[in-house]
Formats: C-alpha cells, sequence, structure tokens
C-alpha cells in the first residue's frame, strides 16, 4: 500500500538501506508498518478502522518502550540530549491520545478523528526520526561511538519480549519508560 504516508517509506532517509545498522533497520521497518497503517486507516470502514486503531496502539506502546528503555539511552551520550529528549516529549502526546484510544470502542464520533492525530503525530515523529535522530545515530556508529548493530539485537530482543507479554496477558507489563516527570525535567 502506498498512499500519503506509505509512499514515503521508498523515499531518501525512509528507505531502509542495506548498510543500515540493525538497530536502524528494525525501528525504520516498524515505521514503514506504521505509514502503511495509518494510510489505510484514512479510508477504512469503522469496523476496519477499530481493528486498525488496536493494532496501532499495540504496535506503538512496544515501539515506544523499546526506543525509550534501550535506544535512547543509548543515544544520549553518543548524540546528546537534544534530539533525545524531543523524541520522549513526542512520545508522550502519542501516549495521551492511545490511552484515549483505548478507552473506546470505535463508534465515538470522535474516534476516526483521534486515529487521524495520532497518525499525523507519529509520522511527523517517525520522519525526523528517519531524517535527523538515525542519522546522527549512524555517524556515531561509524566513529565507533556507539555499536548500533548490538543495540539492535537488544531491541529486538526485547521488542518481542513485549510482546510475548501482550500475547500470554493481553498487556505490556512493566517497562521503564520515560516517566512525565522525566519529561518535565528534560
Amino acid at each position: 500500500m502506498s498512499g500519503k504516508y506509505g509512499s514515503r517509506n521508498s523515499q531518501g532517509q525512509h528507505r531502509i538501506d542495506k548498510k543500515d545498522p540493525l538497530a536502524i533497520s528494525l525501528l525504520k521497518e516498524e515505521h514503514h508498518v506504521f505509514r502503511n497503517l495509518f494510510d489505510e486507516a484514512e479510508t477504512a470502514n469503522p469496523h476496519r478502522l477499530t481493528a486498525i486503531a488496536r493494532e496501532l496502539c499495540m504496535r506503538l506502546t512496544v515501539h515506544m518502550a523499546i526506543e525509550e528503555e534501550i535506544l535512547y539511552p543509548a543515544l544520549r551520550p553518543a548524540i546528546g540530549d537534544d534530539e533525545v529528549n524531543e523524541g520522549i516529549v513526542e512520545h508522550q502526546s502519542g501516549k495521551r491520545i492511545i490511552a484515549e484510544l483505548e478507552q473506546l470502542d470505535g463508534s465515538e464520533e470522535l474516534f476516526a478523528a483521534k486515529v487521524h492525530v495520532l497518525g499525523e503525530e507519529t509520522v511527523h515523529h517517525i520522519d525526523e526520526e528517519d531524517e535527523d535522530l538515525f542519522e546522527d545515530a549512524k555517524s556515531a556508529h561509524e566513529k565507533g561511538k556507539i555499536d548500533l548493530d548490538a543495540l539492535g539485537e537488544t531491541l529486538r530482543s526485547r521488542q518481542a519480549e513485549l510482546y510475548d507479554q501482550i500475547v500470554t496477558s493481553g498487556e505490556t507489563g512493566k517497562t521503564s519508560e520515560a516517566q512525565p516527570d522525566e519529561v518535565e525535567r528534560a
């Protein structure tokens, strides 16, 4: 599928390059899934939109958890605070909309609008990651400041663990994501 957002997957720094370290390719793969799902959401009937929203909420929750638990803390000493802090703040905004969507059944008047706004905010965030944060991370990787291949293995392992927890319990369980008070201090 290639719509408003998904068409970006094959453009510029959004593409997955064969030379991308594992951490970057893993996260970009997820970014591609998000863009395609948000495109599908734009034209989905109400039943399908609800299913897409549930999948997005689950995937985004796991994605944000692994970034906040593993990626961002590892990148902070290698690339500095600014981009990491911005990512955390943008995650908080997404988490608020996800929490609202998780309380709805899809029949509400504003359900589609909430999914749409989550899409706009998410795509803005992941575009910035692809274009700025990941490029800075790759530069640090090339300079030996961070091993993004080893970090990718850690990300993949934690991602699998969180998805397994969802299958088992229906929830991600305890995560070590940034807390709102950390955002206020940042």
